[in-house]
């Protein structure tokens, strides 16, 4: 992760383990394509990438995650 104007950013990698077990990089891509997730230089920014998760983790269509089903994470 590295800071640029006080927020962290970080590779789809870095931002999957920083936001926990059932993130995966392929879910990040998706949401740098689908959402709008802002990219620079193929970093993006932690806060925004925790907000569409979150979004995305509350949204009651689609199948549960693995925390929202109230299994534990690996």
């Amino acid at each position: 992760m590295i800071t640029i104007d006080g927020r962290e950013w970080g590779t789809p990698a870095e931002l999957a383990a920083a936001l926990g077990a059932d993130v995966t990089e392929a879910m990040v891509r998706r949401w740098r394509d689908r959402k709008g997730l802002t990219t620079r230089a193929g970093y993006s920014p932690l806060d925004e990438t925790a907000r569409i998760e979150r979004a995305t983790r509350l949204n009651p269509r689609g199948r549960p995650r693995r925390l929202d089903a109230g299994q534990p994470a690996a």
